[in-house]
């Protein structure tokens, strides 16, 4: 049985005289990859900032790794939404990942070569080291986001918690990304905020629908639970509309001529077993 890496009981949080989440029960266990969707204004970052032990809740408990937040921290890597940075700060790749040695001790002068080592370890993760030395404002918004991913590497985390990671990113960075994460769940707890269904679907093994309450889904047997189209990696949420307003699509359904020749099939069949039970009478 897996172990649990973030447990949330009947948890309540508010801002003043406002209820932003009520009576929240989760359990994030190791190597999940854990989606959270859900509609804006309905609780995700609040969720996130608790997890992280930025907020307290006003009710109930949460842990991560066994403790409560604050004490967890130093095992998670967390990478936020909004990573525009300005691009005409004259800052390297590499110095943006060593930023990510949480915790540690820096030298007086720089850092050590220990540091740098374990920034450009991160940095090849996610296939970037060879922008090391670049700036981080030449590059696009997909490599912005790897390198921010391998700065929260560089805390060595058990678990590496992402807020819409792939936000304004165009579509070929935003698989690669995921297909990065998917690489890194191998070692890791992936928990992630995201409103792109159709990713949700092929990568997360579990979804959190967060509106103010919280609802689970284990998604981990895709096969039973959705119809994918498995001779194409299209599926878009049109596509997730009509499977909800329909018990089939034109995939699953038969055509009319295929029918008719089935169902003669059928007819021939019969037709031949009849004859020969009237051989043996």
């Amino acid at each position: 049985m897996s172990k649990a890496v973030i447990e949330i009981k009947n948890l309540s949080f508010a801002y003043e005289d406002q209820l932003v989440l009520e009576d929240v029960n989760l359990t994030v266990e190791e190597r999940d990859f854990f989606a959270i969707i859900g509609p804006n204004g309905g609780g995700k970052s609040t969720l996130l900032k608790l997890t992280l032990g930025l907020l307290t809740p006003q009710q109930g408990e949460i842990k991560v790794l066994g403790k409560p937040p604050q004490k967890s921290r130093d095992k998670i890597g967390y990478v936020p939404q909004n990573t525009n940075i300005n691009t005409d700060f004259p800052i390297k790749v590499i110095e943006v990942v060593l930023i990510g040695h949480v915790g540690e001790r820096r030298p007086l002068f720089g850092y050590g070569k220990d540091e740098i080592a374990c920034a450009m370890g991160a940095l090849s993760q996610v296939g970037m080291e060879k922008f090391a030395n670049e700036k981080i404002g030449s590059l696009s918004g997909g490599q912005r986001q790897r390198v921010m991913i391998a700065r929260a590497l560089c805390a060595h985390p058990r678990i590496l918690i992402l807020d819409e990671p792939t936000a304004s990113i165009d579509p070929q960075g935003q698989k690669e990304i995921y297909e990065l994460l998917e690489q890194l769940n191998q070692t890791m707890t992936i928990l992630v905020v995201s409103h792109d269904l159709s990713i949700i679907l092929k990568y997360a093994n579990k979804v959190a629908h967060v509106n103010h309450s919280v609802v689970v889904h284990d998604i981990s047997d895709k096969s039973k639970i959705f119809h994918t189209h498995s001779d194409t990696e299209h599926l878009c949420e049109i596509e997730l509309l009509q499977m909800l307003g329909s018990e089939s699509c034109n995939t699953c359904t038969p055509s009319t001529e295929s029918m008719k020749q089935e169902e003669k099939s059928q007819w021939q069949e019969s037709k031949w077993q009849e004859s020969k039970w009237r051989e043996t009478k």
